[in-house]
């Protein structure tokens, strides 16, 4: 390969091999792919693959059912709890078919999906918009 520096041509010295990216260098990737989940009619709403939990969100007004506060707190919670039990995570926000409604995920990855989903049920009966997927 070569180059220009200093109006002078050069030969820029390739590297043999690609380097190889190691797991525990890395982490788990948690990919963020997602599924159109259809409720009937043009209703549905987009939901992450990897999602073990969520919650909706309606925004802050007075008059929301699920408000963000609530909702961005017990899935802070959740996290948490990921957290003591060495499970890495991640949230993803999807739209739905309601426009005044969000749906806020947590994501692992798949190895460590069966463990993250009996803590999220766990964590359901003591919350208000959180809710194991």
């Amino acid at each position: 390969m070569t180059g220009w520096k200093d109006s002078h041509f050069f030969k820029i010295k390739q590297q043999e091999k690609q380097p190889i990216v190691k797991e525990l260098v890395m982490g788990k990737y948690i990919s963020t792919k997602t599924k159109y989940v259809s409720t009937g009619g043009y209703r549905g709403y987009v939901e992450p693959i990897n999602a073990v939990a969520g919650a909706n969100d309606t925004g802050t007004w007075s008059d929301s059912p699920c408000n963000s506060n609530v909702c961005e707190s017990e899935i802070k919670e959740y996290r948490t709890i990921l957290r003591k039990n060495k499970i890495s995570s991640r949230v993803m926000t999807c739209q739905t078919s309601n426009i005044f409604c969000v749906h806020t995920y947590v994501l692992v990855h798949p190895d460590d999906r069966d463990k993250a989903l009996e803590l999220a049920k766990e964590h359901q009966d003591n919350t208000v918009l959180f809710y194991a997927v």
